[in-house]
């Protein structure tokens, strides 16, 4: 589909509606979706973008961006996930697809949660050895645990666990240490914070008790001079299986950010013996990379797949776009493995599933040469998505532009239009909407088809998405203006809408208004009048050479531009009105007046008059406070019948030639090339306007 043809819908919201979460109880949300299919296709909708529909580790209430099994859509056994069954999964797409729309799934290749445990050399590697403070970043805290084997070397008796900051560079930081035995359930002890000082030996201090299964709160900041925290541990013969157990040790960051603290030395004295130090080499590292054991058998990864691994534990900082651990645990794309589990994922996605189009989460922490690939393979497969979008969330036009540039560098067959979503532009119509003091025109200079070298046929515009949730992050005033700017531009890309905009849904922070009725009439005038428009004129941009008279409203607060070229009207005005009086401007508008002093139809009922004609290249414009106006030039202009006589018409392309003998229909299409017709005949129909389309909206000649 070209793009100006196609709507997108963010099919879903954060924390959207899940059977027995957050007070809910109806319909899973794919049943849900499937009920407004009908709706949805026929207001116009194309694309429905579905949230992260693969199992979770976070469990039935999660969003889905923590993906676990890639493979179980709600099967195996295991129930529904947030989105809900993978029956349900079915009928929607199966719904969709009869309605001639596209699903889009939310593919998160970015990173993985919910393995199970296991030993992970390299992460011990780089918490004890390779990590130094200087630029490199933290392993998170709440992304390993400690395991040291009970039933040889170590057993019963006091452990005495001395823990610090590597570099002491992260005093305030609090976290809390917690340890218990695998083998042996006990109750929770509840929690107790430490108490200063207790360097413990080291310092010359006391120690803290802590018992099994108990929480203790404690800081990283020095005392006396001191950076350690030593806390005493006595297990029992009963607390642990003598024939092999491990004690499990967890020193998760609380309530701060990370940091670099780790423990660098335990004295273990048995409850018969002598005390000595244990040997740190058979303290484990173990994180939860473990995915080869999942229910669906399929997806499986380990900790080389993840960062830091074997490979890089000694050149990674854990730092930078595409390095840092923002998001539970990040997948090294570079590995071959990683590759082949997300294109065999890809793949299944659209052959078994049904997915038509791809949202790639999180892209700008992966290289963009991975997407390349990833299109590669699903080409090779036959498989060319119909929707490629990234989310790169970033406000840099230039970095948006950057990464399509690349993964289009990178790809050597695919044929997918890459597209990312337009950053840039929704944080000016933001400032348009929010912000009375924002100079409105310059929202013609950010979009990225504005601002760098992409097209529309690159991009993907947007107001609200799941992102923008936080107070005063969402669009607050009048987003059905940033609408009307993005629906009918078609040179800035695919346009999406969020289903809370479309349907009213209550989200907190965020303005409850329905705008069906408005966002379908607008994309119906888009289908009828501006798709396949060639170009886009700013008419009272910076520095315009067009004039105006401003007899209400200013040009600050306005935007005027002028399409061209669609086969649906030769020319398209669309005003919009930020400000809060009504905008009353006389217009110069370019090239009108070839068609002589041709009616204009206002076509969204907005404006105070439904019809506007042009005199010369003056075009009279009325928009009420914070609204929009759509002025088309239109087949019905003028219509008239003639005897028989010598007609002069400039026309715009080819009409089938009139027979002599027989009554014909003869439409003259404005804006023309220039070049006389002779038509001689009798009771030729002269139409001044387009001819009607079949019933396929192909032109009938």
């Amino acid at each position: 589909m070209a793009f100006g043809q196609d709507f997108m819908l963010q099919g879903w919201y954060w924390d959207y509606d899940k059977d027995g979460c957050n007070g809910y109880s109806g319909p899973n949300w794919a049943d849900r979706l499937n009920d407004q299919v009908t709706t949805l296709g026929e207001a116009g909708i194309t694309h429905v973008w579905l949230p992260p529909m693969s199992r979770a580790s976070f469990g039935a209430c999660s969003n889905g961006y923590d993906p676990k099994d890639l493979y179980d859509l709600g099967e195996y056994g295991l129930g529904r996930t947030g989105f809900g069954t993978r029956a349900e999964v079915d009928a929607l797409i199966a719904s969709l697809t009869q309605g001639g729309m596209e699903a889009v799934a939310d593919v998160v290749y970015n990173h993985r949660d919910g393995g199970a445990p296991e030993d992970n050399p390299a992460v011990k590697a780089y918490v004890e050895t390779n990590y130094d403070g200087g630029g490199e970043q933290p392993f998170p805290s709440d992304r390993f645990r400690n395991r040291l084997p009970l039933g040889g070397t170590y057993g019963a008796g006091d452990y005495y666990i001395k823990i610090s900051s590597k570099t002491q560079n992260f005093g305030p930081n609090r976290y809390k240490f917690y340890a218990t035995v695998a083998g042996v359930d006990q109750p929770f002890q509840g929690r107790i914070d430490e108490t200063e000082p207790n360097g413990g030996g080291d310092c010359g201090q006391p120690f803290d008790d802590v018992q099994l299964d108990q929480d203790l709160i404690a800081n990283l900041y020095d005392f006396s001079g001191c950076y350690t925290d030593e806390f005493k541990l006595t297990i029992t013969d009963n607390d642990f299986l003598a024939s092999g157990d491990d004690l499990l040790i967890s020193l998760t960051n609380f309530e701060s950010g990370y940091s670099d603290h780790r423990i660098y030395d335990i004295y273990y004295q048995p409850t018969n013996g002598n005390g000595f130090n244990v040997n740190l080499a058979d303290l484990k590292y173990e994180t939860y990379t473990d995915f080869t054991q999942l229910p669906s058998a399929q997806g499986g990864m380990n900790f080389e797949n993840f960062r830091p691994n074997s490979t890089n534990t000694n050149t990674t900082g854990l730092n930078g776009d595409e390095e840092s651990l923002l998001f539970f645990y990040d997948v090294v794309q570079a590995n071959p493995s990683s590759r082949q589990v997300y294109a065999d994922w890809s793949k299944w996605l659209m052959n078994s599933v049904g997915i038509g189009g791809l949202r790639m989460d999180a892209v700008k922490h992966f290289p963009p040469s991975f997407v390349g690939q990833i299109l590669d393979d699903l080409h090779d497969n036959n498989l060319t998505p119909g929707m490629v979008v990234g989310e790169f969330f970033d406000g840099d036009a230039n970095k948006l532009a950057g990464w399509v540039n690349a993964v289009n560098a990178s790809k050597t067959k695919s044929q997918a239009a890459v597209k990312v979503f337009d950053f840039t532009l929704r944080e000016a119509l933001k400032q348009a909407c929010d912000n009375g003091g924002f100079d409105v025109r310059e929202v013609y200079n950010r979009s990225l088809r504005d601002a760098t070298n992409l097209t529309g046929f690159n991009v993907v515009t947007f107001v609200n998405n799941h992102d923008f949730r936080g107070p005063g992050e969402a669009v607050m005033n009048d987003p059905l203006l940033a609408y009307a700017y993005i629906m009918t531009n078609n040179q800035l890309g695919v346009p999406s809408i969020f289903y809370p905009d479309f349907f009213g849904t209550e989200l907190p922070n965020a303005p409850q208004i329905d705008l069906s009725e408005e966002l379908t009439q607008l994309m119906s005038i888009h289908q009828q009048y501006i798709v396949n428009a060639t170009s886009v004129d700013y008419l009272n941009r910076f520095g315009t050479p067009y004039t105006a008279t401003y007899n209400s409203g200013v040009s600050n607060q306005a935007m005027v531009y002028q399409l061209r070229g669609a086969p649906g009207a030769a020319e398209v005005i669309v005003a919009i009105n930020f400000n809060d009086v009504p905008l009353d401007i006389q217009q110069t508008i370019p090239g009108v007046s070839q068609f002589g002093a041709p009616l204009f139809t206002e076509v969204t009922g907005n404006a105070p008059t439904s019809t506007v004609v042009a005199e010369g290249d003056q075009f009279q414009i009325n928009v009420p406070a914070k609204s929009y106006a759509i002025y088309a030039l239109t087949a019905e202009d003028v219509v008239f019948n003639a005897e028989a006589g010598t007609w002069h018409a400039t026309i715009q392309d080819a009409v089938d030639q009139a027979d002599s003998n027989l009554a014909t229909d003869l439409y003259v299409r404005p804006g023309a090339y220039d070049e006389a017709v002779d038509y001689s005949a009798k009771n030729i129909h002269v139409h001044i306007g387009f001819p009607p389309t079949d019933e396929t909206g192909d032109t009938e000649e």
